[in-house]
């Protein structure tokens, strides 16, 4: 009988392990994919979504036909329970029938749930702010935006408050683009000047993007990813609040906390706020029925992999703590990437407001890093299949990222900052001065990013799609 692979989330860590499992045991598995809704979504592009100059059927594509074709079986459904001393998943289906489907292998892949309720009145649910977490919401967030733009059109000043929704909010980076577009869209449309932006973000400064900043060496002297964006911010005349924490939003006023500062609130005439991201409401249950998700979760949500999840100081978090092989400490044959893992610590400093709360920028865990661990638990499993030990590593402390953040969705004048960094998480035991190797690190901003930003979203739906020559489009 051949071994069972159950993938559950086909976003970009579920969605590339299916791929790579494809490739690498061709008839040798029966691999399966449960995923609600028969899409996947292309995140990065939904920026442009957001501001009405990317259509939103350019982003996605339905999934089963690229299963059918490369041999992995799909099913339209939501894993609700995940039962590893029997092997089995509970799964929801789209037409509301439920089964239990037994699994030699399992990898949970499931994304973030998007914790809105987390921050009193955020969210498209309460109509107060909108989001580009998904194609609906991102659609959301265009139509209100516009609306916007069509008051401006008439001569009325509008403020536009875009950033993070939450103390503990993750994707800084995807907040940054979709307000640098919007800056970009308002002055190609002749209204910038009748437009207040400002940037309200946890980060504990200007840059962070919740990895603890970026830099290079540029001829023996340090160039910061603080200094690159505050300028960016400030060429913009965009007002930025840093390291401050949304506590509740009302009709037209956001309410926050800042280190340093009085509770404070921000009228506003349209937000666009990142929630807090949680693991997804997943159930794990032993043989006897009871509940085990304590043992197997953080209190986040996220299930626990290999990583050191041992509390310490911040300044005592290593490299070395960070997981490897992405699989459960007691569970050989369970693994989970992307978002749905556990980081055993945050990247960025912990700031703390005049009221106690935590400010802190969550590690991001999305695009590259999440398409690198769903390639490494593909190989990992095939190892396992195989015989072998699990012998390929992705700890965030080894692994590059690269991230281009567009301004502007244009072939003529728009404009991307280009990042790299190597790794992602910084280990000092490896790289003493800074934490991460600066000859592999660069910080660059023009309209060269912009055109690759374009080429990489045509380039990365063609591999997702399983087109030809798919494996030789990097992660």
């Amino acid at each position: 009988m051949k071994p069972r692979i159950v993938i559950l989330g086909a976003g970009f860590a579920g969605h590339t392990a299916a791929l790579h499992l494809s490739r690498l045991l061709k008839h040798q598995a029966e691999i399966t994919v449960v995923s609600p809704g028969n899409r996947f979504t292309w995140f990065p592009s939904l920026i442009w979504v957001g501001t009405g100059t990317m259509p939103a059927d350019n982003v996605h594509f339905t999934l089963a036909p690229v299963y059918e074709r490369i041999g992995v079986h799909y099913v339209d459904g939501r894993a609700t329970e995940i039962h590893p001393d029997e092997n089995t998943v509970a799964v929801e289906r789209g037409d509301g029938s439920r089964e239990l489907r037994p699994y030699d292998y399992c990898v949970n892949a499931t994304g973030p749930f998007l914790n809105f309720a987390a921050t009193p009145g955020l969210g498209p649910q309460t109509g107060n702010t909108w989001s580009v977490c998904s194609v609906e919401h991102a659609e959301q967030a265009r139509d209100h935006y516009l609306a916007v733009v069509a008051e401006l059109e008439k001569g009325q000043r509008k403020r536009l408050v875009i950033g993070t929704g939450h103390p503990t909010a993750t994707c800084e980076g995807a907040a940054f683009e979709y307000l640098m577009n919007v800056d970009a869209d308002l002055r190609r449309r002749g209204l910038r000047e009748r437009a207040d932006l400002v940037w309200l973000s946890n980060e504990p400064e200007a840059g962070d993007f919740g990895v603890d900043g970026v830099e290079m060496l540029n001829f023996g002297r340090l160039v910061t990813g603080a200094s690159l964006v505050r300028g960016l911010l400030d060429e913009a005349d965009v007002r930025s609040i840093m390291a401050a924490g949304v506590t509740k939003v009302e009709p037209g006023r956001v309410h926050y906390e800042q280190a340093g500062a009085d509770p404070a609130s921000l009228d506003y005439d349209f937000a666009m706020l990142i929630p807090q991201f949680r693991g997804i409401p997943l159930r794990y249950v032993a043989a006897d029925g009871s509940d085990i998700s304590k043992d197997l979760t953080q209190p986040n949500g996220f299930m626990s992999v290999d990583g050191d999840y041992t509390p310490k100081a911040y300044d005592q978090y290593r490299g070395s703590d960070w997981p490897a092989v992405y699989r459960s400490p007691r569970y050989e044959n369970l693994y989970a990437a992307g978002i749905a893992f556990a980081p055993p610590h945050p990247l960025s400093k912990p700031k703390k407001s005049a009221g106690g709360a935590v400010i802190q920028a969550t590690t991001p865990r999305t695009g590259m890093a999440s398409g690198i661990m769903g390639r490494t638990v593909a190989q990992n499993i095939a190892d396992q299949i195989g015989g072998r030990p699990p012998s390929h590593h992705a700890r965030l402390s080894e692994i590059p990222a690269a991230c281009i953040a567009s301004m502007g969705n244009s072939f003529w004048s728009g404009s991307a900052a280009s990042i790299i960094m190597t790794p992602v998480a910084r280990d000092f035991e490896r790289y003493p001065k800074y934490g991460r190797d600066m000859q592999l690190c660069t910080l660059e901003v023009g309209l060269g990013g912009a055109w690759t930003k374009r080429a990489l979203h045509s380039a990365f739906l063609w591999k997702l799609q399983a087109r030809p020559g798919w494996p030789l489009i990097p992660e």
